[in-house]
């Protein structure tokens, strides 16, 4: 298998804001050269601050940030001649058309006029190019963002949270978007997102992170295949604390469920096991089985381990 040369590397990357309080603890990120990488996780586990240090919005001592084999502090202005962003929506001008605001922001960079229509093309806003923005919905304003970061054509596209607030019409036109400017647009895409079916539609490679600690990192197919190694059972009881209490010792138990306590087991077989246990500590059990276990329950299973 032909292995891709990582574009973003992270080495025992940790930062702390003032006040000591220590929000990335030892992140080790490698995002392959052609990937989707969806970098996951709740709010507030680290993805803005570690993608903000990424693109040197943030002051890091840490020397141990690469994007192309260059060291981010050695050679901050060549890797962002070779990387788009979009971390918070760009000043838009709502009294300006579309085209117009390209404008604006290709001047800045001094692109060639040709690159305006061909974002605009790519992000499929030919058709209200002359359109006023503040016409626009949410998602053209998003596209509009995107298409902008697009404009010096560059090889690496960083994104935070690019779905946020869309409805379903606008999440799907942004998924589409970024898987195109992956296959046919041959851009390496970081995106963030507290979403786990968004990433698991959209992503090749996959990363978690949670209180600042990155839990996983690999592909889809990695994550999929982890999921089918772990068992999951559901236990329906009579006292759902008293029987956390007994299982906790011994195995991973989950947030409690309806009537039914669920907890991460290898092995299905200890399931008897499991039933001793909570009978001989005075627990009654009505059922207990394997419960189906998707992508959203692994990801419970990682955060909470």
């Amino acid at each position: 298998m032909e292995i891709k040369q990582a574009v973003i590397e992270t080495d025992h990357l940790s930062y702390c804001f003032r006040g000591g309080e220590k929000v990335l603890d030892d992140i080790n990120l490698s995002v392959p050269a052609g990937s989707i990488y969806g970098f996951l996780g709740p709010n507030g586990a680290g993805k803005t601050t570690t993608l903000r240090l990424l693109l040197g919005l943030l002051r890091c001592e840490n020397p141990g940030i690469r994007l192309f084999g260059h060291q981010l502090h050695t050679s901050r202005i060549e890797i962002m001649r070779r990387t788009g962003s979009l971390i918070e929506q760009p000043s838009l001008y709502l009294h300006l058309t579309g085209q117009e605001n390209l404008e604006v922001f290709r001047r800045a960079y001094d692109c060639p006029k040709s690159r305006a229509e061909k974002v605009l093309s790519i992000t499929g806003l030919s058709n209200a190019a002359h359109k006023k923005v503040k016409a626009y919905s949410l998602g053209m304003k998003q596209r509009l963002s995107i298409a902008v970061a697009l404009l010096h054509d560059p090889e690496l596209l960083i994104m935070d949270e690019p779905t946020n607030g869309l409805d379903p019409n606008g999440i799907i036109e942004i998924r589409e978007l970024i898987r195109d400017l992956s296959q046919n647009q041959g851009k390496t895409v970081l995106v963030s997102s507290h979403l786990l079916t968004e990433v698991e539609k959209l992503a090749t490679h996959v990363g978690i992170i949670h209180q600042g600690r990155l839990l996983f990192q690999g592909t889809l197919a990695g994550l999929q295949n982890l999921q089918r190694q772990q068992s999951l059972l559901e236990i329906e009881v009579d006292k759902l604390t008293r029987a956390e209490q007994i299982l906790s010792t011994h195995f991973q138990v989950l947030p409690k469920h309806g009537f039914a306590v669920q907890v991460v087991c290898p092995d299905a077989d200890q399931a008897a096991l499991i039933n001793y246990m909570l009978v001989s500590g005075g627990v009654r059990v009505s059922r207990l089985g394997v419960a189906g276990n998707d992508l959203e329950k692994l990801f419970l299973q990682i955060i909470s381990a």
